[in-house]
């Protein structure tokens, strides 16, 4: 969670993203503008200065708080984003105290046997699914992001389900914010010409995620599955599914969303568990 604080006060001290008068390493004058444009969407989505508690659901890994910026380059960057958001989500939507946000990542973080040892047993459930969730991404390529907050409510790719309807996000043009201000609405499946039937393909492999209390799973570009128990901010745990032994995260290192693993255990050769900080 490192730099978290700092970013959160710069953005409670002034409006959304300018801290001094000079923007963040890792947006540009333009950028910057996209962002906005992604927070002013969002505001109108949510309830004003909505309850704090429902702050650690949104903004769950994947969830529609959770912005990606998906052209950014830079590991350091992703993952410094990644804690400047969260803090300004909870401001500019929220009205959190900055206590209450800068406790959250001690929901998800396990640096104790115990916690790790139940960690092992989930995933050890999850594992006798494990087949029917790889032959989910073999035979559906052109889908690579499952979350789920409920039953009506997830996301499939860049597309966001809710009873309501269906926003699907095109990323923004200098950052691949997702979500962004370029948002469509549609009152029902059949108009989604982005992921065909994808809320009906992606139901099997969602029913096991509600099973099991995973928030996301990944198809990664290398062809690892990442697999997201819980998360906030850059903070996740969850398991890697791969076909190579040899393609594994590295404690230390940074994972494809730019955050450094903090927690490494190899459960086989290739499923490991893991938590990011």
């Amino acid at each position: 969670m490192r730099a978290t604080y700092l970013f959160l006060l710069c953005s409670l001290l002034v409006p959304i993203v300018v801290c001094a008068n000079n923007l963040p390493n890792f947006l540009t004058a333009d950028s910057d503008k996209e962002y906005r444009a992604t927070i002013n969407h969002l505001r109108g989505l949510l309830p004003k200065n909505g309850i704090a508690e429902i702050l650690p659901g949104l903004a769950s890994p994947y969830s529609l708080l959770d912005v990606h910026p998906t052209k950014f380059t830079s590991a350091e960057d992703k993952n410094d984003f990644a804690n400047f958001n969260l803090g300004v989500m909870s401001n500019a939507i929220f009205k959190a105290d900055p206590n209450f946000v800068t406790s959250l990542p001690n929901r998800v973080l396990c640096n104790q046997t115990s916690c790790r040892n139940q960690r092992v047993k989930a995933i050890n459930k999850l594992l006798i699914q494990q087949d029917v969730i790889r032959d989910f991404f073999k035979d559906n390529v052109d889908i690579t992001i499952v979350q789920q907050s409920d039953d009506k409510v997830f996301r499939v790719n860049n597309a966001f389900f809710t009873p309501a309807g269906i926003i699907q996000y095109q990323p923004s043009a200098v950052a691949g914010f997702v979500p962004s201000g370029d948002a469509t609405f549609f009152n029902n499946v059949t108009n989604i010409e982005a992921c065909d039937l994808c809320s009906t393909r992606s139901a099997k492999v969602r029913d096991i995620m509600a099973k099991h209390h995973v928030a996301a799973m990944v198809k990664e570009s290398d062809g690892v599955i990442n697999i997201v128990f819980e998360g906030i901010s850059n903070n996740h745990w969850g398991v890697k599914l791969s076909d190579n032994s040899d393609v594994k995260p590295v404690k230390g290192q940074p994972n494809a969303l730019g955050y450094p693993y903090d927690d490494v255990i190899a459960i086989t050769p290739t499923v490991i568990d893991y938590q990011t900080n």
